[in-house]
């Protein structure tokens, strides 16, 4: 599998090369080529291109002959430019600086912009400064041209596979509505995970197993693979929010931002903490950010959802893993694909 990724980090090199010899034509292009080159290239786990390359080999489909070699792979690259598209307007919603342990898209940008032009303060309505305004719009605009790149990799590929994608972007954007609205029940949870998360393993493994020529009982069975571990895989990152030992971000930051993860909504239902629990649960949530001022109570807060409700995501997780394990032992893969598979599903439970 190490050998796929670096053919993957291949040729999402020469998509950039490409990319720049087609729409470098002034400094301002270059820079904005720069940027997306620099996000994607970053430290990502490649879990969307691999994840199709798997089940498209691990299903019977062939790399041998250079020309389908090369269609594959520009796909599965396709699918690292989608996942970044969206990530580069996240984060601008989330106020996000940090992304895999470097700037986001929208950070690079404002740094960029304020070492050339500082001190512009303006009040603008919504963007506190016309830096702001610039690092936020052009953001926007990185996550059209990311996907672009995306969609223009999938032409020459059937209707099917063109479907897919278009209705994964669709969901995407669906979800991250869903994600910026108040949900108000753990059901509007999990179909906003099923939205934002899942949708992308399903559609991955749906286009793999169908370029490979796999049943359509096969398909629906990979779908429920990607349901399982989307919904697990958003459920382990809400624990990661409340864990003082992680290094993938702040402390909170979900909450703070007044996110209603699995964790919150675990430990709002009825007989999950004792009634004392509960209300001053309630009470810190209502406070959102100004919850985490108080080093003492939010050291309690934190604690409580730790306990019972931590435990109770836990074995959800553990579960919606069981569940995928079984989705892919009925998938009969050929190795070392089912292997990939199987480990991807096991990080489920670090």
């Amino acid at each position: 599998m190490e050998v796929l990724r670096a053919e993957v980090e291949s040729v999402l090199k020469e998509i950039f090369v490409e990319e720049r010899a087609a729409n470098s034509h002034n400094a301002v292009q270059s820079e904005a080529i720069d940027v997306m080159e620099n996000f994607v290239l970053g430290s990502g786990k490649r879990l969307r291109p691999l994840g199709l390359l798997s089940f498209y080999i691990g299903g019977g489909g062939q790399l041998t002959d250079p020309e389908t070699k090369t269609k594959i792979l520009r796909l599965a690259a396709a699918m690292e430019l989608m996942h970044d598209s969206t990530l580069a307007v996240d984060d601008v919603m989330d106020e996000d600086e940090y992304r895999r342990n470097q700037k986001t898209v929208v950070k690079d940008l404002l740094d960029r912009y304020v070492s050339r032009r500082p001190d512009q303060i303006t009040g603008k309505f919504l963007f506190t400064s016309t830096a702001t305004n610039f690092a936020s719009s052009v953001s926007v605009l990185i996550g059209n041209l990311l996907y672009c790149m995306s969609m223009k990799l999938c032409f020459g590929f059937p209707k099917y596979v063109i479907d897919e994608v278009v209705d994964l972007f669709v969901g995407l954007n669906y979800g991250q509505i869903l994600d910026m609205s108040k949900l108000e029940t753990y059901d509007e949870y999990i179909l906003n995970v099923k939205f934002k998360t899942a949708i992308f393993f399903k559609a991955i493994a749906s286009i793999g197993l169908y370029l490979a020529g796999r049943s359509e009982e096969d398909i629906k069975v990979a779908q429920s693979w990607g349901d399982h571990f989307g919904i697990a895989f958003q459920m382990r990152d809400d624990l990661i929010d409340i864990d003082a030992n992680s290094k993938m971000r702040k402390l909170g930051s979900g909450i703070k931002e007044g996110k209603r993860t699995a964790v919150v909504w675990t430990a709002l239902q009825d007989g999950v903490l004792n009634a004392e629990e509960k209300t001053f649960t309630e009470e810190m949530l209502a406070k959102h950010e100004k919850a985490f001022d108080d080093k003492e109570m939010a050291d309690k807060f934190l604690e409580i959802l730790r306990g019972k409700p931590a435990e109770v995501v836990r074995k959800e997780i553990s579960q919606h893993h069981n569940d995928a394990i079984e989705d892919l032992k009925r998938l009969n893969l050929t190795q070392p694909s089912l292997d990939f598979l199987k480990k991807l599903t096991d990080i489920l439970l670090n």
